[in-house]
This record gives structure tokens, C-alpha cells and sequence, in this order.
């Protein structure tokens, strides 16, 4: 008996153990958990993300070519700011729903990632201010599913994505 309990607390022990992605397989289960609510209205979510986004750090309006779309009058009406938010949440959604499970993939799309904005010149410190401002958002879209759990995750997921700068 005395054995069975010694398993049951090795296996509350090993999920609390963060893996090659720098998350534990709780916070993994909130991420998905959560991106499932938000992929839901993906295309809004990511808009509103890099309004956000520019609203709050004007300096990389110019980081961006928004030429492709001269109808809009503003910049959260601007088709080509939609298509780079989509693909920056379709990213994310790849390492949430895809990459947790497989840290070979995670870490390859995070290098990609990295190598691709590496080449325009963006440095760590502006993907740590976009990643702030994705998990700021994410929360606060998230309120009512909130967890302290789900707070840590979505910083370590994060953290691992400005983190690949580094390396």
C-alpha cells in the first residue's frame, strides 16, 4: 500500500517538471485549452492584438509594409496588418496545438521564426514587446477562464518565443 502511495505522489511530482518547451504538462492542458477559445475568432483576435500592438509602441509602424492594402483608412481596417496578424496567431496556434506535444517541432518553428525575422532586423527586445502585448490581450480576452496556472503558461510560452533570439 505504502508503495501504490509513493506512485500516486511521483505522478503529482512528474507533470510539475517543465519540458524542452519550458512548460509543464498542467500548463500545456490550460494553453490548449485556452487557444481553443481564442482560434475560434482568430482573425479578429490577431487585429485587435496589433492595433494593440502599434497604439502602444508607434516606433514599429515603420517595421511594416502596409502598402499592399491603399484602401484602408485606418490601420486596423488594413488587409496586409490582417494577413501578418493571422499568421503570427497561426504560429502561435502551431506551438500551442502542435509543438507542446512534439518539442522537435516546437523548436524548429520557433528557429524558423527566428531566422526569418532575424533577417529584417528585428531583435529580441521587440518580439519580448509583441509577445507582452499577445499575452496581455489573451488574458484579458481569457477573464473568465483565467487561471494563475494559465498566467504562468502563457508567460513561459512566451518567454520561449522572445528566448529563441538568443540562441
Amino acid at each position: 500500500m505504502n508503495e501504490a502511495y509513493e506512485t500516486e505522489q511521483n505522478e503529482e511530482i512528474i507533470p510539475s517538471i517543465p519540458d524542452e518547451t519550458g512548460l509543464t504538462n498542467h500548463q500545456k492542458v490550460a494553453l490548449i485549452g485556452a487557444w481553443s477559445l481564442v482560434k475560434k475568432d482568430i482573425i479578429s483576435h490577431g487585429r485587435n492584438i496589433f492595433v494593440r500592438f502599434f497604439e502602444e509602441n508607434p516606433k514599429y509602424l515603420n517595421y511594416f509594409d502596409f502598402s499592399q492594402d491603399r484602401t484602408a483608412s485606418e490601420i486596423g481596417e488594413n488587409k496586409s496588418l490582417h494577413a501578418h496578424a493571422l499568421n503570427v496567431m497561426h504560429f502561435i496556434g502551431t506551438l500551442i496545438d502542435y509543438g507542446l506535444y512534439n518539442p522537435a517541432m516546437f523548436k524548429c518553428s520557433l528557429s524558423k521564426l527566428m531566422k526569418n525575422h532575424l533577417k529584417r532586423g528585428v531583435k529580441k527586445e521587440d518580439v519580448t514587446i509583441v509577445c507582452g502585448v499577445i499575452m496581455k490581450y489573451c488574458l484579458e480576452v481569457l477573464d473568465q477562464h483565467q487561471s494563475t496556472t494559465l498566467q504562468v503558461a502563457f508567460a513561459s510560452l512566451m518567454k520561449g518565443i522572445a528566448d529563441a533570439f538568443d540562441e
